[in-house]
């Protein structure tokens, strides 16, 4: 593959990098690397980009994100957790067909790339058949996007597969991690999505952690969810079993106790906070980003599903300091009542959403930030915007006030994904979306949209 060499000039450069910290300069990319960050940077190969009243960032990182409902958006944004599950996992999951699973998660990527993102982490239980893994799979390597593909279980039998399930994980994650996503330094990468002890039972559990672990893979787990988090407290139980690890990232911690989030800490393990869903979503619980803080976490930031809330990290980052002013307040959940509890502000976010999202996909050698010698990842905004005048906090103006639309350009390893607030393709997806969703609401006897 060619590579177009890029100079970015003139820009406030947030590089999250601790040594290079925040300036005005610029940035030189070449074979799909950042090759310099610095002032006055000169290269007569290189195409320049004006990056004067704009900021430069690493793009965004969500590492939580159900790609297969991208078709799906904004159904239900006052359902609770059940209402979901009812309508999405065991209602239509079943009779989704390939097709459909390549159409939706091609959708949330090109939705997502459009407002910054440049990682998902694409939690995928609609593993219904090989070829529905493979559809999704492939619709990440089409979109350009950056992918973790966390292989999941089907959403076929949907009941049959949580909340005390005795079944393993599918088998059929043996077959991509060695024949589809064997190459851990590729775009598109593998990781297991585990239902743990939460979700299955404490000897499933481990058997399916020892998978993972067997075959190289990052974990991914979703716990404290709701009362049943409460109740079942998977951190304790793993740590307990010595199954709790660095290569481990826990997904919401709603209800998880303080003393869990301390073992989380513990063993260098990370979190993932869906702040928006999580204050949309009665059921679940709240974000647990100040607790987090508070046993030693700095957390990354997920979309979860787009059939409740935007697939944007402004949304997921706004969600998360809004809730903080209820915890600030007195006005929180229970969980989030001790006296003390740690603070974050817009620059913190911003680290959340970039930084911090990497390290829990484990891919933070490769990107996350404006560093020389990694993937060139990033996203310019333009703080020249209505919206965002006179930005005299950048990172307080991205967070109070930003959206895709102030996204001006968009590269994914060195390659221009949107440019000049104009994303590139797709112009047939959301046709095609359309149709998935009306063949799928058929197939389930729902009403048409």
């Amino acid at each position: 593959m060619s590579y177009e060499r890029i100079l970015i000039k003139g820009a406030y450069l947030m590089t999250q990098d601790e040594k290079l910290g925040d300036l005005v300069g610029d940035v030189l990319i070449a074979d799909g690397t950042i090759q310099a960050i610095g002032r006055d940077l000169q290269d007569d190969r290189a195409r320049v980009i004006d990056g004067s009243g704009s900021a430069v960032l690493p793009g965004f990182i969500d590492t939580h994100r159900h790609n297969w409902q991208g078709a799906l958006r904004s159904l239900g944004p006052s359902w609770t957790y059940q209402e979901y599950r009812n309508a999405i996992q065991i209602g239509l999951g079943q009779y989704f067909q390939p097709e459909d699973v390549y159409i939706g998660n091609l959708a949330a990527d090109l939705l997502s790339i459009d407002a910054g993102v440049t990682t998902v982490r694409d939690e995928s239980h609609i593993s219904n058949s090989s070829e529905h893994t493979d559809a999704a799979i492939n619709a990440h390597w089409d979109s350009g996007i950056r992918a973790v593909f966390d292989h999941g279980w089907p959403s076929t039998e949907a009941e049959e597969w949580q909340f005390g399930s005795a079944r393993t994980h599918p088998e059929d994650i043996r077959r991509v991690r060695a024949e589809v996503l064997a190459d851990d330094t590729a775009r598109v990468t593998l990781n297991a999505m585990l239902r743990g002890p939460e979700l299955s039972t404490f000897e499933v559990a481990e058997h399916d952690i020892r998978l993972a672990r067997e075959l190289g893979l990052r974990i991914s787990m979703h716990v404290g969810l709701g009362e049943w988090g409460a109740k079942q407290q998977a951190i304790r139980k793993l740590a307990e079993a010595g199954l709790l690890g660095s290569d481990m990232t826990f997904i919401h911690c709603c209800t998880s106790t303080d003393e869990e989030l301390r073992m989380l800490a513990d063993h260098g393990a990370t979190a993932s906070v869906a702040s928006a869903l999580e204050v949309f979503m009665p059921g679940l619980g709240q974000p647990a980003t100040n607790r987090l803080l508070a046993a030693g976490v700095r957390p990354s930031l997920s979309v979860d599903t787009e059939t409740i809330v935007s697939g944007d990290m402004f949304g997921v980052m706004r969600a998360a300091l809004a809730y903080q002013q209820l915890v600030i307040a007195g006005a929180a959940g229970p969980m989030d009542r001790a006296p003390g509890l740690p603070t974050f502000g817009s620059a913190d976010l911003i680290s959340f959403a970039t930084i911090e999202g990497a390290r829990a996909c484990g891919i933070d050698h490769r990107t996350g930030s404006l560093t020389p010698g990694k993937q060139a990842d990033l996203i310019m905004i333009r703080l020249d915007h209505a919206n965002l005048l006179p930005a005299t906090d950048v990172a307080a103006a991205i967070v109070a006030g930003g959206h895709a639309g102030n996204v001006d350009t968009v590269l994914v390893g060195g390659r221009v994904l949107k440019e000049g607030g104009v994303l590139k393709g797709g112009e047939t997806v959301f046709e095609q979306a359309a149709a998935s969703r009306d063949r799928l609401f058929r197939a389930a006897g729902y009403p048409p949209q």
